[in-house]
């Protein structure tokens, strides 16, 4: 697994992660429901399991969303994000239906933490695919990540599709991270958004740095405008 390519982990590669005796090069996927299962022989790729946390989301009472101008009406603050979702918690052997063309938020049943050398993709199930369910829209998972998964899922299909908490919904694949040396990483990111325990409800949509800088720069181009 050296060099600089991009090296994806096989189910092998990955099982020895998982059962590491190094801690800070150990792969965290917990619980484990079915080993033989979630790890299939001759693959690259590890299951992940629907939880019991969804957030629906309904039209927006603010209009659009998304405005970088502090002073336009109907502008949504980040602690009036939450106000756009409807929890819901589904027990173990209940189901939520997802309707054609809804949206949802679901969290993996799995608690997921991601050494300093590895990232992950996660990629939707084809079964669930070839139904119309999309899994995931932010698909790439940071080093150092720690918590459960925020899944999109989003029906393109036309038909209700039933989703029980513990059913197989996405699987993960893993790539190393190198430095500019080709030598495993060992950088960590406690600023990251979403790192530790995760709320599905997002909590900005633009760094704060960056967001002072795109309105100092709208300001400075209507002033000239103005002149």
């Amino acid at each position: 697994m050296g060099g600089t390519g991009v090296t994806v982990l096989s189910t092998e590669a990955i099982r020895e992660r998982l059962f590491s005796e190094k801690p800070q090069s150990r792969l965290v996927v917990s619980p484990l429901l079915d080993v033989a299962d979630q790890l299939k022989p001759g693959q690259a790729s590890i299951d992940v399991r629907l939880g019991f946390e969804f957030c629906l989301v309904g039209p927006s009472a603010y209009g659009a969303l998304g405005s970088i101008r502090a002073e336009e009406e109907n502008n949504v603050e980040e602690e009036s994000f939450d106000g756009l979702y409807r929890r819901q918690y589904v027990p173990f052997g209940a189901c939520i239906v997802i309707h054609p063309h809804q949206f949802m938020l679901a969290q993996t049943l799995e608690y997921i933490r991601l050494p300093s050398d590895l990232m992950a993709y996660v990629v939707g199930r084809s079964t669930w695919g070839r139904l119309g369910l999309i899994v995931a829209t932010a698909v790439g998972i940071h080093p150092n990540f720690a918590g459960s998964l925020t899944l999109e899922l989003r029906n393109l299909g036309e038909t209700p599709l039933t989703l029980y908490p513990g059913q197989t919904i996405a699987q993960l694949f893993f790539h190393n991270v190198v430095d500019q040396h080709g030598k495993p990483s060992a950088q960590t990111n406690p600023q990251a958004q979403y790192t530790g325990a995760v709320d599905m409800v997002p909590k900005r949509l633009s760094s704060g740095p960056t967001l002072d800088k795109l309105r100092k720069l709208i300001k400075r181009f209507e002033d000239r405008l103005q002149t």
